[in-house]
Formats: structure tokens, C-alpha cells, sequence
């Protein structure tokens, strides 16, 4: 399915677009409340998943402008801290077909998703690429193993590398890097970028020698490739 996600936490952002990838589902990413509303007039989404607290808007507001005057019939999926029952009932009120608490539990996630779009007639989508079993990440300390070792990454590099690994096989653009990691839109330097996966790259061989590989993509940007592991030596020819 094409899911549609409204959350203007970054962090929450990468961790439900890795949930929802992994589960082989396209993801597009919306921080407030009118760039999502004007993308469902331009392009075809199967779900939505809506968190309440938002910078520009309240997350029930949006749902219920969705159903009642943009005729939205689409599955959505509520998100919020809150646990209270007065909430539950007034998302489900206002136009949700379901309700998840905060922190959001990734198998929990991708279970309600699909039940959600078996009830809309939405088969389950094919697995996009599996990471190898050498890198784990460790979702809600923030941090990567490679082959059983912790790698000592900061906040960002950790953003960044979760990133990568939530899109294996696609290009990630240096634009959409800096806006979703560092928040940053319009013309701006890129160079930050290219030293932070240079960086990245390094601590996490993610030179092929592991089943990935980090390359870089002439004046585009970076895509992470599965490829057969690669030797130490053979890396250093």
C-alpha cells in the first residue's frame, strides 16, 4: 500500500517508515497538517496514519476535515501518546478506523496496518530487501550492532543510518537527507552530508564486506546496496 504519514517528530517519522518498508509498503512523509491535505489531492494514497499533537494542527481536526470535506475514504490509523478512553472514542468519532498508542511497538504497528488493509481488500505487499543479519538495529536504545559489536554512532549518525536502512535499494537524495535529519529545506550545502555518510560508512563497513554497501551516486545522492559479502582483502584491493 501507499501510506500517507502525518507525525512531526523525526525520530517517530524514521522509526514507522522503517516499520512500514520493512513490511514492503510505500511511505510518504508529511510534518504538517496542509502539506498532507494538499498531497491527497494530488496523489493516490491507500492508508493514512495521523498523529494527534501537530505543529499547525490538531491531529483530530485533520481527520475529521479529511472525511467530512475532502471525502477521504481510506483507511486511517490514530496515533498519540494519550491512552485515555475519552481520547479512543473521540478519534474513532471523528473518522479513524483505529487507534495506537505511543510508543508504538513495531510488530503491533505493522499487524494493525495490515488488518486495516485487509478490511479495505489491500493484499499484502512483497518484502522489500532484507537487511543482512549481520547489522541489528537497536530501535529503541539508538544504537547498531555489526556482527554482534555495538558501534558507537551519535543521534544523528544513528537518524542517518536508520534511514538507509529503512530504503535498501532506493536513492536517497542529499536534499531529502538534510530535510529529514537535520530538519533543513532549500539550497543548501550539502557538504555536512557527504562528511556525516562518509563517516557512517566507515563505522559501519558499509563497504560490501558485510552484504552492503553505502555508494554514492554522482550528484544525486546515496543509495544502500545488498551485494555478496566482500573479504577484508578484497576491499582493500
Amino acid at each position: 500500500m501507499h501510506i500517507g504519514v502525518l507525525e512531526d517528530d523525526i525520530d517517530q517519522q524514521a522509526f514507522i517508515e522503517q516499520c512500514l518498508l520493512t513490511a514492503g509498503h510505500q511511505v510518504s512523509l508529511f510534518t504538517r497538517a496542509n502539506e498532507l491535505r494538499r498531497a491527497t489531492q494530488q496523489r493516490s494514497f491507500d492508508f493514512l496514519i495521523i498523529d494527534w499533537w501537530l505543529p499547525d494542527s490538531d491531529g483530530m481536526d485533520v481527520v475529521a476535515h479529511l472525511r467530512q470535506h475532502d471525502s477521504w475514504r481510506g483507511p486511517i490509523l490514530f496515533i498519540t501518546a494519550s491512552q485515555g478512553e475519552d481520547d479512543v472514542v473521540k478519534a474513532l468519532e471523528q473518522g479513524a478506523d483505529d487507534f495506537l498508542a505511543k510508543p508504538l511497538r513495531p510488530s503491533e504497528l505493522i499487524a494493525r496496518v495490515s488488518a486495516l488493509g485487509r478490511r479495505s481488500g489491500y493484499t499484502t505487499p512483497r518484502p522489500a530487501p532484507a537487511c543482512p543479519e549481520t547489522f541489528t538495529l537497536h530501535t529503541e536504545e539508538h544504537y547498531i550492532s555489526v556482527a554482534g559489536n555495538a558501534v558507537d554512532l551519535t543521534e544523528r549518525e544513528y537518524r542517518l543510518a536508520a534511514l538507509f536502512f529503512s530504503k535498501i535499494g532506493e536513492l536517497i537524495t542529499r536534499a531529502h537527507l538534510l530535510e529529514l535529519v537535520w530538519g533543513i529545506k532549500g539550497d543548501v550545502s550539502t557538504r555536512t552530508v557527504d562528511t556525516h555518510v562518509s563517516r557512517l560508512r566507515r563505522k559501519l563497513e558499509l563497504d560490501g564486506r558485510h552484504g552492503l554497501r553505502l555508494r554514492s551516486v554522482y550528484q544525486s545522492g546515496y543509495r544502500m546496496e545488498t551485494c555478496q559479502t566482500t573479504s577484508i582483502a578484497q576491499v582493500a584491493n
